[in-house]
């Protein structure tokens, strides 16, 4: 396990679409081992917060900025491979077995940080990690996920409603995953109506 120094900042950061402004010049400064909760009733723009904060929507206005170890990594194609991101809209390739999922976002991306058959068997797919993703259930799916924003140990884990879909082993997969980015200095930044999830939140941003 790797520690890590993380410091991520936004300064005004907002979203518009169209004439609707989904968020509205948002501040925040979050250090490494934080976990900061964002909650707000659906369509209020938690989705769309991560998204900024991934790199994968431009604000309309403001700044993300982020740094790891005293480095600037607030480049966009720089900051998103700093980021684990977990969505139940990020698409997986149904033909293709969950080891090569991972090893084609390893191969666009960089090394994985831990052997992919030991990533997938830490969210409990060791035993199928070779069967066509097309034939899993969508809480395997939301494992693959989960195994893929661990894939190179993220200074930032964005967690967007990550227990959907999962069975109580799988929701603890997702607590120990928190637990593990928090020691390892990173930060999380949660968007979640689970209860549990919700305890482990140290403060949070509301949206809507």
């Amino acid at each position: 396990m790797n520690l890590m120094t993380v410091e991520l900042t936004l300064a005004s950061l907002t979203k518009r679409y169209g004439g609707r402004k989904i968020l509205n010049k948002l501040e925040l400064t979050a250090a490494g081992g934080e976990i900061i909760g964002v909650f707000g009733p659906n369509g209020s723009g938690k989705s769309t917060l991560l998204r900024c904060i991934a790199g994968l929507l431009r604000p309309s206005a403001g700044d993300v900025k982020l740094r790891v170890n005293n480095a600037d990594c607030s480049a966009p194609a720089l900051l998103r491979s700093m980021v684990g991101y977990v969505s139940p809209e990020l698409n997986l390739y149904p033909e293709l077995s969950a080891r090569e999922n991972l090893q084609f976002f390893a191969a666009v991306t960089s090394r994985p940080s831990k052997p992919i058959p030991e990533l997938l068997a830490h969210v409990g797919l060791g035993k199928r990690l070779d069967d066509p993703i097309g034939n899993y259930s969508s809480g395997m799916r939301q494992r693959v996920r989960l195994a893929l924003a661990a894939l190179h140990e993220p200074a930032i884990l964005l967690l967007d409603e990550p227990g959907l879909a999962l069975d109580e082993a799988g929701q603890e997969v997702v607590l120990t995953m928190i637990r593990e980015q928090q020691k390892r200095g990173g930060i999380v930044i949660l968007a979640t109506n689970d209860q549990r999830e919700r305890e482990l939140v140290q403060r949070h941003i509301h949206v809507g």
